[in-house]
């Protein structure tokens, strides 16, 4: 039963997560609250895509169905780069700007994300009873 609603749920919840994700990358500076503002930007930015990289993989995985890490690794860190470009890309037009380190901090927080999923992708499968996850 929690596997099943586990699996439905995987999608909207990335999908819900990348919203806010934009949301919050793209609030002027002047409206962002104030303990994220005074907290390093790079530190954010990492724990921002290692979530997305877990959520996002976890999504993923429950489609692929048993085909190796790469099935769901792959394609996870092509789509979350490609999320961070654009989202760097577009925050110029808030006000805010366009950072390199930043894209890379995004794609070290993706793998880090996706390399937390696999070593507890496993458990997940047993804790929820979802056969995907094996």
């Amino acid at each position: 039963m929690a596997g099943n609603i586990a699996k439905k749920l995987s999608t909207p919840v990335a999908l819900s997560y990348l919203v806010f994700m934009f949301i919050m990358t793209h609030l002027p500076k002047q409206t962002v609250p104030r303990t994220l503002a005074s907290a390093n930007d790079k530190l954010l930015h990492a724990l921002a895509f290692l979530v997305l990289g877990f959520v996002l993989s976890f999504a993923m995985q429950v489609r692929a169905r048993h085909n190796g890490w790469y099935a769901y690794a792959i394609p996870t860190f092509v789509f979350g780069f490609l999320y961070a470009w654009f989202d760097e890309l577009t925050q110029p037009l808030v006000g805010r700007h366009y950072d390199l380190m930043d894209l890379a901090v995004d794609g070290l927080g993706l793998v880090m994300g996706i390399l937390l999923f696999e070593g507890v992708r496993r458990l997940l499968a047993r804790v929820l009873r979802i056969e995907e996850l094996q």
